[in-house]
């Protein structure tokens, strides 16, 4: 009988773990779908992208914002699906550009509003030395299913783009539905102790993983318009070509990423993202007119965003999190995504008033003092686990020595 009971444990274990997991692909699939139509909107209505994405970007932030306060999980995952799925239509009913901008300000609270809720949750239903490759998964699936959706707007218009969106992110009932009974914990756990810990603990190891992050995300939408403009000008037939070696790259090198910060941990996954995008820039900044370089920086941007989506979105704030608090730790940790937007914005008239070669030279500076705090950030994976894993390798080779020996 103690068996069946485990047996069944097991189970439901399993199916909580694949269901958090169709939740976060649901809600990431409905992200870049959103990315997809706010760039093909702004290129019919003329309009500058940035300014949409602007408000996309405040929505998503104030949306993450309320979302800390509800104290019922399960409530909060519920009203965060019907917000995206009752918002996502909205084009059909006002098409006009103003109702537009508005529309894509409710767009990013509705999906602000329920990722630190949904990103905890996966944190407590995941085992740490596991966490990476489950976020990988979670990534390049949602990545790999947007693009080939998006496409839809091409071969058949913007209107059926607008249906896939609105079905794609109704989708996410289907996963909360089978949940709706297996969440033995409704409220999260937070007290008046723990809470001083985490203000305690803000000013310790959590600094050395945000401050970089921060600096990234700045560099890369600093960067982002000047590399647009010269990659336009100076390489416009292949422009195409390196967006999609970058997108696919991202991609890919989200799936791999996870498994590498389970093999070898976080932090020095997190410095090779950073030394592969400085020497990128560096590269750049010293020969911008040959192509062989930017197909380089590319891959290096690529590779980069791979591996930090993982790390920066999934991993690092759900390791470091006190028990309980793991939401606002997710805020936190995915802030700088939305803040970088508010920079470019206010900035962009200044940046854009520097020669390339003297932007990509401080970008490359800048990412390598990046690197600085992450050198004297902790490693968050248990270091019992990392040598658990020495241990089974070097068993490993220890048989099939010892097999190569017996046969010879």
């Amino acid at each position: 009988m103690s068996n069946l009971n485990l047996g069944a444990l097991m189970k439901k274990f399993r199916l909580s773990k694949i269901l958090i997991l169709a939740i976060l692909i649901d809600a990431f699939l409905w992200y870049y779908l959103t990315l997809k139509v706010i760039a093909v909107v702004s290129s019919i209505f003329n309009v500058q992208q940035v300014e949409l994405l602007l408000l996309h970007s405040l929505g998503a932030l104030l949306g993450e914002i309320i979302g800390l306060f509800p104290k019922n999980r399960y409530k909060t995952l519920l009203l965060w699906v019907i917000l995206g799925t009752t918002t996502a239509p909205l084009p059909f009913l006002v098409p006009t550009l103003l109702n537009f901008q508005s529309i894509c300000f409710v767009w990013g609270f509705s999906f602000g509003f329920g990722i630190p809720a949904s990103l905890a949750y996966f944190t407590e239903n995941t085992s740490i030395e596991y966490r990476g490759r489950l976020s990988g998964i979670v990534l390049s699936t949602s990545f790999f299913c947007a693009a080939p959706l998006a496409g839809l707007a091409f071969l058949f218009g913007l209107q059926v783009l607008y249906t896939v969106f609105t079905v794609c992110r109704a989708i996410g009932f289907i996963p909360l539905f089978f949940l709706r009974n297996t969440f033995e914990k409704l409220k999260f756990d937070e007290d008046e102790e723990t809470e001083k810990y985490v203000i305690l603990n803000m000013q310790g190891k959590l600094h050395l993983y945000f401050i970089p992050w921060l600096i990234f995300n700045l560099v890369d939408a600093f960067e982002g318009m000047l590399l647009t403009k010269f990659l336009k000008t100076t390489f416009s037939e292949h422009f195409a070509l390196l967006q999609i070696t970058f997108l696919v790259l991202l991609g890919t090198f989200a799936f791999f990423g996870g498994f590498l910060c389970d093999a070898i941990g976080r932090k020095p996954v997190i410095i090779l993202g950073f030394t592969a995008i400085g020497m990128a820039y560096a590269i750049i900044s010293v020969i911008p007119h040959s192509l062989a370089a930017w197909f380089l920086f590319a891959i290096c941007n690529g590779f980069s965003w791979g591996l930090f989506y993982t790390i920066f979105v999934f991993l690092i704030w759900g390791d470091i999190a006190p028990k309980g608090f793991e939401r606002k730790y997710y805020f936190i940790g995915t802030s700088p995504i939305f803040m970088a937007t508010f920079a470019q914005t206010f900035f962009a008239g200044y940046i854009l008033l520097l020669s390339e070669t003297s932007a990509f030279s401080l970008a490359a500076i800048f990412l390598f003092l990046a690197v600085l705090p992450i050198l004297f950030a902790p490693e968050t994976l248990p270091e019992k686990t990392l040598k658990e894993r020495e241990l089974r390798s070097y068993i490993e080779k220890a048989k099939r020595v010892r097999e190569k020996f017996t046969k010879g």
